[in-house]
């Protein structure tokens, strides 16, 4: 199974955190191997009381939760656009959700350099026109 944007962030921030898949698990009441198939995307459709279980654990920033949330809704997110913005901690959830959700032409989808910069450069182009 292919990783999801969601399995990327769960696992980023579990490793931020320096916790084993067994500590997360222990530590939210969830089965470990059940966490471990999420972060791979062999599962993929949490409820979200488990989300909200993990997160309390995890601790994450109000923007990375705002991702995850985000994520659970949009499973087709790319996953380099993802470890990008949680990563990069200058991305706000809104220039995130607005790139991760482009539509693009062709066949080749922009890095997610390119696609950050689009639209924050999009945003700038609104703020001046409002």
């Amino acid at each position: 199974m292919p990783q999801t944007g969601l399995g990327v962030a769960l696992k980023t921030l579990r490793e931020r955190n320096g916790m084993s898949l067994r500590e997360i698990g222990q530590r939210s009441s969830t089965d470990h191997a059940y966490i471990h198939r999420l972060e791979t995307g062999e599962k993929t459709s949490p409820s979200n009381d488990l989300v909200a279980k993990l997160l309390a654990v995890l601790r994450p920033s109000e923007r990375d939760a705002g991702i995850v949330y985000w994520l659970m809704d949009h499973p087709e997110a790319d996953v380099e656009l993802v470890d990008y913005a949680l990563q990069d901690g200058d991305v706000s959830l809104e220039v995130f959700s607005a790139a991760a959700g482009m539509k693009h032409r062709g066949s080749v989808r922009p890095d997610p350099v390119t696609l950050i910069s689009r639209v924050r450069r999009a945003f700038e182009d609104d703020d001046e026109d409002g």
